[in-house]
């Protein structure tokens, strides 16, 4: 089985990061149309890395294969998962599993006791099986006709397993 790593992302690569984020959204099956739509939440942003919330999953090459940014809210003691994207052909490997440890620990940085999650339907599985509570559902902003799913994840001061990985402390 291919090693995997987390790191805190670098600003030059705001454009790879966001074409990966992009790439997934297509394996998914959405279109054009939904892409240029949706850029807006697919775009990983210079200021997002340089705040430190943007970590990068690689592979033993150094190949970037999945991003995640988790942010605080207006609300104390609640992060929000920005994103969380795997390139389509590492999926199933344990990248998003590594990833969504990796803004748990973010979280508890921010001091946050719950990450929201608003979810891409196909992932709800995903989120149920690390944990997370679904708490409702709403249309996503960017295309309505689309229902996300609504999570709360409970952030535990125990570190998981998954995250007990290197997460290189790089300044961002």
């Amino acid at each position: 089985m291919e090693q995997f790593s987390i790191r805190i992302a670098k600003s030059e690569e705001q454009r790879e990061l966001t074409r990966l984020c992009v790439r997934a959204t297509r394996a998914l099956g959405y279109d054009e149309a939904f892409i240029d739509r949706t850029m807006p939440s697919l775009t990983i942003t210079v200021p997002m890395i340089t705040s430190g919330a943007v970590r990068v999953a690689q592979d033993a090459s150094g190949n970037v294969v999945g991003v995640a940014a988790v942010a605080p809210t207006m609300v104390q003691g609640i992060a929000l998962l920005h994103s969380i994207f795997v390139e389509p052909r590492s999926w199933r490997q344990g990248i998003g599993r590594m990833l969504f440890a990796a803004a748990a620990a973010r979280a508890r940085q921010l001091n946050a006791g719950a990450i929201m999650i608003y979810a891409e339907p196909s992932a709800e599985g995903f989120y149920r099986r690390l944990g997370a509570t679904r708490i409702g559902e709403g249309p996503y902003l960017l295309s309505p006709e689309i229902v996300l799913p609504h999570f709360l994840y409970i952030v535990s001061h125990i570190v998981p397993q998954a995250a007990t990985l290197s997460i290189a402390s790089e300044a961002p």
